[in-house]
């Protein structure tokens, strides 16, 4: 066909060109400086992994200092972690249109500041035996392993996401069902980790998008 026929196909796809307009009260930086964002809490995260297991090669007085560095470091982890889903959410709502995230999204908010509260409060008890504080403690993780593969059915449901998104999809579906049996819940750690890094990726992708608007 012609090229100015009226008749002829789109050259293009109409969502990837809508989605690379410029988002209202978004810019190339801001995602970007979420991105790296996004790479600290992996690597943080990761690091608070190694030193758990590390210090159980300690002496006693070593792995208990060391544990409440790693406690406050794995609150304000968590309260990092808690940021940036709420940004991914606004920025999803944004480029891809999604409006079906609030509820797995606050869901997993909340549980993941109470097993900070819980773990602040009983961590010494917790796993010392088959108490309440360890069933309540189990009971929450198992609850935020469903909302985290909530979340990621959700987002698999994005009209043409980006791959990494689909990836992040995916690594949240894997590792919510295995933290929901809490028996594989160290395992979920490498899918969830992974998840965080393809939360990167989703935002250096969103500020690539925008500085090819702006340019």
């Amino acid at each position: 066909m012609q090229p100015d026929n009226p008749y002829s196909a789109p050259q293009v796809e109409l969502l990837d060109s809508a989605g690379v307009q410029s988002l209202p009260g978004w810019s190339a930086r801001q995602l970007q400086v979420l991105g790296w964002l996004a790479l600290v809490s992996v690597v943080a995260n990761a690091l608070v992994v190694g030193l758990t297991f590390a210090g159980a090669l300690l002496e006693a007085d070593e792995a208990e200092l060391l544990f409440t560095y790693t406690d406050w470091l794995s609150l304000a982890l968590a309260l990092l972690g808690c940021y940036l889903l709420l940004r991914f959410k606004a920025f999803a709502e944004a480029r891809f249109f999604a409006r079906n995230l609030s509820v797995p999204i606050w869901l997993l908010l909340a549980v993941t500041l109470l097993l900070e509260a819980v773990d602040m409060l009983f961590g010494d008890q917790l796993f010392a035996g088959l108490d309440w504080q360890t069933i309540g403690y189990m009971a929450l993780l198992c609850l935020m392993g469903i909302c985290t593969t909530w979340l990621g059915i959700r987002l698999l449901k994005l009209q043409s996401p980006y791959p990494a998104l689909k990836v992040m999809a995916w690594l949240d579906i894997v590792g919510g069902l295995m933290l929901a049996s809490v028996l594989l819940m160290l395992v979920a750690l490498l899918p969830l980790l992974g998840a965080g890094v393809a939360l990167m990726l989703v935002f250096f992708k969103g500020a690539a998008e925008l500085q090819g608007v702006a340019d």
